[in-house]
């Protein structure tokens, strides 16, 4: 299966070998693959891949669509919404309430769209000259040698910073390892700055017209940040720097979309971190006949029975866009009492 599934993968991306490697030893595995054949021949394909994030104070199960393709040959019959469908399935199988993705190209938020994934992933892009910045004496910043650094060190610091970012996409150990792994096919490096030989930030960083580039940028303060970014700038000989960062408040850039599997999982979370939320409502899944229901949450508990009339119902993306706070005042005012959030999602080998 692994090497049909490639091929597809070759004739529907425009992957180097190095990546496409990368991912076919590290990241896919005929467990999380799901396919459709004809006459001996994969003619549709994609991995779910496991992902945590945290979710109302918790860690939640996800599950990412990656390498979602269908054979030129059997496009716009169907093929990927039956093995959506699939994957939806699969997750209710596996008790993973919610599945997110990064449409490969813009025309396929639409297509997403119907199968009742809405988007809520956005980044902001801060821009840095380096004369602007005020590197510290007092840090020692160093490049990321696994032979020099302990892993498991860099890991849990990179890991706890992680955790701190509300409605945000984790990774794992050796999730960590794989994206180390892509950072080095794009010349890519990790620097690590200390103090007292504790860390205190991590800057992941490449070169890209004379640009450096900054998919991700941990630190404690200011000054660690500028002593990275300095550094950077000065080993890559290069004056101007871009960094990817979670959305402020200004106009963000969508990245990635994220839809409901289990309602009800999900909105008890919800419900019991929210004591003072009192809401009624129901909702509309076309995919998915389980969530289609009534709820009702007071007091931090959560009540379901079959739809009531007498009461407005909402799409499954009006309901993954409250419960993940993305832009709730944009919402119907029954949805604007939810907590607003920032959902966020990087360094995720799209």
């Amino acid at each position: 299966m692994k090497e049909e599934v490639k091929k597809l993968w070759n004739l529907c991306f425009g992957d180097d070998e190095a990546f496409t490697e990368l991912y076919f030893s590290k990241r896919y595995s005929d467990e999380v693959n799901l396919a459709i054949e004809e006459n001996g021949n994969v003619i549709s394909a994609l991995q779910l891949l496991p992902y945590p994030m945290t979710f109302c104070g918790e860690i939640i199960s996800t599950g990412y669509i990656s390498g979602a393709c269908t054979h030129p040959d059997h496009r716009e019959k169907g093929a990927m919404k039956r093995l959506l469908l699939k994957s939806f399935t699969r997750m209710q199988d596996n008790e993973v309430p919610l599945t997110t993705l990064i449409p490969a190209e813009d025309w396929l938020f639409s297509y997403y769209s119907k199968m009742g994934y809405t988007p809520i992933f956005e980044y902001s892009n801060k821009t840095f000259r380096v004369e602007e910045l005020k590197p510290s004496s007092e840090f020692t910043v160093s490049k990321y040698i696994s032979q020099s650094f302990s892993e498991k060190e860099v890991y849990s610091f990179f890991d706890e910073k992680m955790k701190k970012r509300p409605c945000c996409i984790q990774h794992s150990y050796d999730d960590f390892l794989v994206i180390m792994d892509d950072l080095k096919l794009g010349s890519g490096e990790l620097l690590i700055v200390k103090s007292k030989e504790e860390i205190k930030g991590l800057l992941f960083c490449y070169v890209k017209d004379n640009t450096l580039h900054v998919p991700e940028l941990f630190f404690d303060d200011n000054s660690v940040r500028d002593t990275l970014l300095f550094t950077a700038a000065e080993q890559f000989q290069v004056k101007d720097i871009s960094c990817i960062i979670p959305p402020n408040d200004e106009m963000g850039n969508i990245l990635g979309m994220a839809r409901i599997i289990d309602a009800e999982k999900l909105l008890k979370i919800y419900a019991i971190q929210h004591p003072e939320l009192e809401v009624s409502f129901n909702i509309s899944d076309e995919s998915i006949e389980k969530n289609n229901a009534f709820y009702s949450i007071k007091s931090g508990k959560l009540e379901i029975a079959e739809i009531n009339k007498d009461f407005k119902s909402f799409s499954i993306q009006e309901l993954t866009q409250a419960l993940m706070g993305y832009k709730t005042e944009l919402l119907p005012k029954e949805f604007q009492i939810f907590e607003r959030q920032k959902p966020y999602m990087s360094l995720m080998l799209n």
